[in-house]
């Protein structure tokens, strides 16, 4: 029979011995945890201005939506001061001057999601915008279909559909030769070609732009050539490929790649510095307008959107102006885009 002094050994002696396994086993599941640590260190080390993939893609210009990263919140700048009043200033000195009619802007912080808006529920006709969905049609289409991109179209003339641009260049595609439908989106994009669009258009199978809109913007119907958009809605456009909550991660740099390439360098470009990244579409639009006793004058419509890749802290804007002189309404987007640029150089200089 074990004696009480023998007993209290014996447990002394196993209690110790618990106490070396849990010992041994926090010591590895702490290694392992330090390891795993290390692991996801690395994925959110690469949450800066360039992300990577899980393929190793690097991407220069989409930020997509992929859950919280530590590592962007303690780099995030701080919430902008209020500087709506300043570009509402300027927008009222370009209306008493009469370089335009009317003017619209759209002002959105991609990093806090923060903006502001003045007359950005004004509807617009988007006419040469409606390029940009049109190629979000095809990437979708691309991402079950890769093919797609490679296949050649013959472009056997034609009239020019949008009519009369302001960003015609040498790079308009060619009666009698093939392009591949990548090249033909490039085109449309980046040298606004209205030829490229119809025959893009004419092969898209039905339905799927329409797809595109009710998904991203269902209360516009392309169908409808007199139907209208918002700042706020056509916008829904850029913050989706952006974000690469639409097309996925390749398809979404693509698209914004491309309209990183727009020949049109008198709007927005023109009042940002060179080396900063611009992702913009931009669209005209003719029309007359009554002014009075029944005589109709020229009035034009120029809408240009935009991502300007401000180092840290991107931000998309879109302005819009409607006036008789198109060349002072260059003059007011490039304005109102300077004023824009330079609040956010500045507030970000202040905060270090």
């Amino acid at each position: 029979m074990m004696s009480a002094k023998d007993a209290d050994k014996k447990t002394i002696t196993i209690k110790r011995s618990f106490l070396v396994v849990l010992l041994l086993t926090a010591v590895s599941f702490g290694a392992f945890i330090g390891r795993g640590t290390k692991i996801l260190g690395g994925i959110y080390e690469n949450s800066g201005e360039e992300i990577s993939s899980d393929s190793g893609v690097e991407f220069r210009f989409i930020r997509p939506l992929r859950g919280p990263r530590p590592a962007d919140r303690a780099r995030s700048p701080r919430e902008l001061r209020p500087f709506r009043y300043k570009v509402n200033a300027l927008i009222q000195s370009k209306l008493s001057a009469g370089d335009a009619s009317i003017v619209s802007v759209l002002f959105r912080d991609l990093k806090s999601g923060h903006g502001f808006g003045i007359r950005d529920q004004e509807a617009f006709s988007p006419e040469s915008l409606l390029k940009l969905p049109l190629m979000v049609a095809y990437f979708k289409w691309a991402e079950s279909n890769p093919s797609i991109l490679r296949k050649k179209m013959l472009y056997v003339g034609g009239d020019d559909e949008i009519g009369p641009q302001h960003t015609k260049t040498a790079n308009r595609i060619e009666k009698g030769r093939s392009y591949t439908v990548d090249d033909l989106i490039l085109r449309m994009i980046a040298y606004d070609d209205a030829d490229a669009h119809a025959l893009l258009m004419a092969s898209l199978p039905p339905g799927y732009l329409d797809r595109v809109f009710k998904d991203v913007y269902p209360n516009y119907d392309p169908a409808k050539k007199d139907d209208t958009v918002t700042f706020s809605a056509y916008a829904s456009f850029f913050r989706v490929l952006y974000n690469a909550s639409y097309l996925n991660n390749e398809m979404s740099e693509k698209a914004l790649s491309y309209l990183s390439r727009s020949a049109f360098r008198d709007g927005i470009v023109s009042g940002i510095p060179s080396n900063v990244d611009c992702a913009i579409k931009s669209g005209e639009r003719a029309m007359q307008a009554d002014a009075g006793r029944g005589i109709e004058k020229d009035v034009k419509q120029l809408h240009e959107f935009g991502i300007i890749y401000y180092p840290g802290r991107p931000y998309l804007m879109g302005v819009m102006a409607r006036g008789e002189d198109p060349e002072k309404l260059t003059n007011v987007i490039r304005d109102v885009t300077t004023l824009i640029y330079e609040e956010i150089d500045r507030q970000s200089r202040l905060q270090g």
